[in-house]
């Protein structure tokens, strides 16, 4: 039996490539992980030597550094067929611009668009699956509503809430009954939400109206290369957050949403390339209008030091 593994985003984007990986896969294991944890994971993979356990290897909607990328290109398990690189069992699909040299790697596919339609690691990841593995009208239907979300699109072009409702209802219920949930309503030919989610799903909205009213409180104005910004701290509600402050402060040119856990996010609704001029000068990456950087351990406790310096 085939066994694959996966690595992916830990958003809705990359849930939705878990859970079409469990629709076309009797035997897989995903591993998620944010930018700055899945370079250790993928070298600890390697040099571990689990690959030894599978078949295959998908890292969908996130990309690696150079030094993973060869350490993959040049390894040779010793115990596989006579001039076998680690390369030829492993496939990478992202949908980042910022990542975009990686495609000089054959076993890279990175694309933002596609026949003039932005596409996301899920979109991507169905296209990939639907050569080889049946998916039903539902797995598609559903790899939409990832696209559309990840990409702002429902808000931007289609004036559709869905994909809101989808991505609310994932930090509701957590990641694995969601995976769950979505899988029983693909399987059943189902894919509505039902009345208690829709129920619950408009209590989350209040909580997070409030939450914004709150944030926006909080905002703190700075000019980040060149540009004015907004910077607040969070750790939830990331894209809806950063959107509505962009949308409620038309005098700033993007919002920095600030993790204490060691990550920023940049969004914007002007004319702005935050992936490449502003993350990408952070050491990090993505889209025009999201982006995001991450930051090290040492600074979070200089800023505790700061914070109760006594002279």
């Amino acid at each position: 039996m085939e066994k694959i593994k996966l690595f992916t985003h830990c958003d809705l984007d990359g849930v939705g490539c878990s859970i079409l990986g469990k629709l076309a896969f009797t035997s897989i294991d995903v591993s998620y992980c944010n930018y700055d944890k899945i370079d250790e994971l993928v070298t600890k993979f390697i040099t571990d030597k689990e690959y030894l356990n599978y078949n295959f290897v998908y890292i969908t909607d996130i990309s690696l550094k150079q030094e993973t990328i060869d350490l993959i290109n040049n390894t040779k398990p010793e115990n596989f067929k006579e001039g076998f690189l680690l390369n030829e069992m492993f496939q990478l699909l992202d949908h980042h611009a910022t990542a975009e040299h990686l495609n000089e790697n054959f076993w890279c596919e990175v694309k933002s668009e596609e026949n003039d339609e932005k596409v996301s690691g899920t979109s991507l990841f169905y296209n990939d699956l639907k050569e080889n593995y049946y998916l039903s009208g539902d797995a598609f239907a559903f790899s939409e509503i990832c696209r559309k979300y990840d990409t702002w699109l429902w808000k931007t072009k289609y004036n559709d809430n869905e994909p809101k409702k989808w991505n609310d209802l994932l930090y509701i219920l957590g990641r694995e009954d969601f995976e769950n949930y979505v899988i029983d309503k693909i399987n059943s030919d189902d894919l509505c939400l039902d009345e208690f989610a829709l129920k619950i799903l408009e209590l989350e909205q209040r909580k997070i109206d409030e939450y914004i009213k709150e944030k926006d409180k909080t905002l703190i104005v700075k000019e980040i290369l060149g540009y004015q910004a907004g910077v607040v701290f969070s750790e939830t509600y990331t894209s809806e957050l950063g959107n509505r402050l962009a949308e409620m402060h038309p005098e700033l040119d993007f919002i920095v949403l600030i993790w204490m856990k060691g990550a920023i996010s940049y969004r914007t609704v002007k004319d702005i390339d935050l992936g490449k001029d502003i993350a990408k000068v952070y050491g990090g990456g993505g889209h025009a209008k999201a982006a995001g950087s991450e930051f090290s351990q040492d600074i979070i406790e200089n800023f505790i030091d700061i914070l109760f310096k006594t002279t």
